[in-house]
């Protein structure tokens, strides 16, 4: 009975060394903490493994002084005309799509991704974590 013991304070000790390294080293997220991507965020490295359709959710000044090759310009204010082009690309070659505004801090592309999921259930849609801000670094 006590080598049962010892051997449940060892395995209990392990278990809690390996635990405290992993949270200390960084290995494992804090319990705690927030994580890195929202729900339906996509880092930019992923998205271009991908082959996305990127459509710009920033004003038609900010797309015309530059923005990612390939991009669609999607007015949130011109819905119907921002979703006839979209659907013309996306029918043509069905592929994830990723929106981005500015920047993180801007909420545009999460708006538009939402109602574009309502919109095209099968479609594949994410919000660009950092947005056009992600895309100049």
């Amino acid at each position: 009975m006590p080598s049962l013991i010892k051997e449940f304070a060892l395995i209990a000790a392990l278990t809690l060394t390996g635990a405290a390294y992993s949270l200390v080293s960084g290995l494992s997220p804090l319990p705690w903490a927030e994580p890195e991507l929202a729900a339906g965020e996509i880092r930019l490295t992923d998205a271009q493994v991908l082959d996305v359709i990127w459509l710009d959710a920033r004003t038609i000044e900010e797309f015309e002084e530059g923005h990612i090759p390939d991009a669609l310009f999607f007015d949130e204010g011109d819905w119907d005309l921002g979703l006839i082009t979209l659907m013309n690309a996306w029918l043509m070659d069905p592929r994830p799509i990723v929106i981005y505004c500015g920047s993180e801090s801007c909420g545009t592309s999460k708006r538009i991704a939402e109602r574009l999921r309502a919109t095209l259930p099968d479609a594949e849609i994410y919000s660009l974590k950092g947005g056009w801000d992600a895309w100049q670094k």
